[in-house]
This record gives C-alpha cells, sequence and structure tokens, in this order.
C-alpha cells in the first residue's frame, strides 16, 4: 500500500499545525548508496522516535512531542549518490528546476518569471540531496526536532575527516497566522483549493509517473522562500493595493469592477449579513473570484494565479496548486531590523503546474506580484526569492524503513 506522507495537510478540515521548519540535508560526495540509507534509517527512526516523545538522551523521561510530523523530500543530487539504484524521476529534471543565483547576487529565478533572486542571495541553500518538512503545534518541538537532527548527524562524524555521511545545510522556519492574512496586510489563501479538489492535484498518479512508476502515491513539493518588501508596499495607497490584489483589504470580498473615479469596487453582497470577512461562514461563493472585463483588474494577484475557472483541478492544464503558507520574521542586522516574509510550500503531481505559472504570459509570468508587466510597474519590487527548490516526496509504503528506501537500499 502506498499513501502520501504526513504533513500535507489537504483532507476536509485540516489546518497545518503553528509551526514549520524546512531542513536541507547535503551528502557527503565520498558517501555511496549504502551509507546514505544507513543514515536515513537513522534519521527516521529518531524523529520517529520523537514524534513519541522519546529524546535519546533522556531515556525514561518522555517530552510533550507537541504532534511533530515530518515529511522527507529527495532533490534531484540523491539520484547522483552512487550506487543509487534508481534515476533522477521526469519531475525532477532539469527544466523543471529553478536557475541558480548569479555569483555576485540576484538574478531571475526561471526565465520568464518575474520574480528575482534577493540581491544578496549567492547561493540557493535549497538544492541540496534532500529535505526534511517539521511541523508542530509548538516552536519548540520544532526547534528540538531540528537540534536533534544535528546532534545525531554530528554523532556520526568521521573522527579523521569530521565529515559525516549527512549534514545540514540550511533551515528555514515558520508559522502561521491566527488571523489569516499576510504581511502585507490581505487575506492569504483565500482561493485555495477545495479540500475535494486537493488530492487530485497533490497525488502522483499512474498517468502522471510515466516510467517512474515506484513515484505513484507520492507527491513533488516545490519551496520558495519570498521575502516582501514592505518598505515599498507601504508607499502605495491603499485603493492601489486593492487593484494590485484584486480583493478589498478589509473584507477580503473580490474586486468585480472600478468606478468613474478609478476605485475598486467590491463584490455586492459580500460578505453577507452577520459576517465582516469573507472567511466566515457563508460567504463561500466569493472565495474563488468570479471572470473580470476591467483590465486592471483581469491583471491583479488573483486573477493571475488562477485563469481556469470552473476547469477540472486534477487535470495538469488546470495548473492549480495546493499549497501550504507559513509567514517569517527574521532579524538582520540592516535597518530596520528584520525581514518578513512566506515559505510557499506547493504539494502537486508535477512541478510543472507551478513553473507554468510562474513564468506563462497572462498567468505570473513576466510581473511580480501583479499588475501590469514592465518598467515602473508598481510591484515591480515587492518579491525576492531567497530560496527555492523542488523535491520528490515519495509516498509511504509498509514495512519500508523511510518513504523513498528503494532509491538505495
Amino acid at each position: 500500500m502506498s499513501t502520501l506522507q504526513a504533513g500535507i495537510y489537504h483532507g476536509p478540515g485540516r489546518r497545518p499545525p503553528a509551526h514549520f521548519a524546512l531542513v536541507f540535508l547535503r551528502a557527503d560526495p565520498e558517501a555511496d548508496a549504502h551509507a546514505v540509507d544507513r543514515a536515513l534509517r537513522s534519521v527516521n527512526a529518531m524523529l520517529r522516535d520523537l514524534a513519541e516523545g522519546r529524546v535519546a538522551e533522556l531515556p525514561g523521561h518522555p517530552v510533550d512531542a507537541g504532534n511533530l510530523e515530518v515529511l522527507l523530500g529527495f532533490g534531484p543530487k540523491a539520484f547522483d549518490v552512487p550506487g543509487a539504484k534508481l534515476a533522477c524521476p521526469a519531475g525532477l529534471e532539469p527544466r523543471l528546476r529553478f536557475r541558480s543565483p548569479r555569483p555576485t547576487g540576484g538574478g531571475p529565478l526561471l526565465v520568464g518569471s518575474g520574480l528575482p533572486y534577493a540581491p544578496d542571495i549567492v547561493r540557493n541553500d535549497a538544492t541540496e540531496e534532500f529535505c526534511l518538512q517539521l511541523t508542530a503545534g509548538t516552536q519548540l518541538a520544532v526547534s528540538r526536532a531540528v537540534v536533534e537532527l544535528w546532534k545525531l548527524l554530528r554523532g556520526d562524524r568521521d573522527p579523521d575527516t569530521r565529515a559525516a555521511v549527512l549534514e545540514i545545510a540550511g533551515v528555514h522556519t515558520g508559522f502561521q497566522r491566527e488571523d489569516g492574512r499576510s504581511w502585507i496586510g490581505f487575506h492569504d489563501g483565500v482561493s485555495n483549493l477545495r479540500s475535494r479538489d486537493r488530492e487530485g492535484v497533490v497525488a502522483i498518479g499512474e498517468a502522471d509517473a510515466g516510467q517512474d512508476t515506484w513515484t505513484v502515491g507520492g507527491t513533488y513539493l516545490v519551496f520558495l522562500r519570498i521575502a516582501v518588501d514592505l518598505d515599498h508596499w507601504h508607499t502605495l495607497p491603499r485603493a492601489a493595493q486593492e487593484l494590485l490584489v484584486g480583493r478589498d483589504k478589509l473584507t477580503g470580498a473580490p474586486l468585480t469592477g472600478v468606478d468613474a473615479a478609478g476605485r475598486p469596487v467590491p463584490a455586492p453582497g459580500c460578505p453577507v449579513a452577520g459576517t465582516t470577512e469573507v472567511t466566515e461562514t457563508g460567504n463561500e461563493e466569493f472565495l474563488q473570484p468570479a471572470p473580470v472585463s476591467e483590465p486592471v483588474l483581469a491583471a491583479s494577484h488573483v486573477h493571475r494565479a488562477n485563469l481556469t475557472g470552473d476547469a477540472d483541478p486534477g487535470q495538469p492544464g488546470s495548473l492549480r496548486v495546493f499549497r501550504q503558507g507559513y509567514e517569517f520574521f527574521e532579524t538582520v542586522p540592516a535597518a530596520p531590523g528584520f525581514r518578513v516574509g512566506l515559505n510557499f510550500v506547493g504539494f502537486q503531481d508535477s512541478p510543472d503546474r507551478t513553473l507554468r505559472v510562474l513564468t506563462q504570459r497572462g498567468w505570473l509570468g513576466g510581473v511580480n506580484f501583479g499588475g501590469p508587466p514592465g518598467p515602473g510597474a508598481s510591484a515591480e519590487r515587492l518579491l525576492s526569492v531567497r530560496a527555492g527548490g523542488t523535491y520528490l516526496v515519495p509516498p509511504v509504503r509498509d514495512a519500508a524503513p523511510y518513504p523513498g528506501a528503494e532509491v538505495f537500499g
């Protein structure tokens, strides 16, 4: 039996836990498939114990696991490990990968995309052999899992070379916001896929897998850590912000037109009587914005991100993506002393869905966030990428020591 791994909250009524970390693991270039298999078995066993409240150095003293859940992903480099038994699946082929940042910093994420790397990014740490997604109800549970992972890998270092089979190459953390909004002040994730449509988009089927039949029942994780330039955003008046997003800032109502003075007009009747926001019960019909004729609204973010209307989301041509967003806040040395943004974590049967949304004309191709393309656009430099990668998330198989064990063992 093959099933999706834990950590993909696609079922009805399921929401991602409050805290998140994505850990990238680099394999020693000298390590072969046997060594990597052994290391992954140890990592999986340790994290399974931790999810049950057992810490290796505290025998007999269980801890609150915080409902920790773990997901393991394989990057393209995993299949280059000497002795690997399986070839890199088609979903990770070069055309479906992000470009590297320029040696001097920055550069385009993809040909045709308006998303650039941040100017100070010279290395993308989300392109290692493996990734581990850690989610839990408490920050401690996630942070402790990262530290326990480090301790385990540290103990595996060669006493002479000080090299371990696996090493932590990067960690990105985030959290869920209780208010359901993003750092730009608007409702976030309102038009995400409906629960009943998600598994058809997320899970790799036989037709999706092609010759890579061992991936059936798994999925692909597409990750982007996107910083938001709040200083630039707050130079824009509220009306301009709403036209770029495509929703009313306060209520979340989708915009349906522009009045004679150029002001955005929200959908009539939204939110329904007795409610104040589109996310409240009774406003379900307004979650997916209806088609619009106004060019300025058609160019807004919510319309560019979903041009397929009522098409079957499970069909690849729909370009619908199920994503779990985790905001981030981190301190930096430069003023104002912090940076904010979004960890975009998308799950789909092929990374092609996300990459085409980001590069296709009329969708998000050529624009940074929304609005008309070209120099001088009001949202031209709102978003920048700090890390990005694509990983296969193999299915869980009965009796397998870890998902994807057939690659090495």
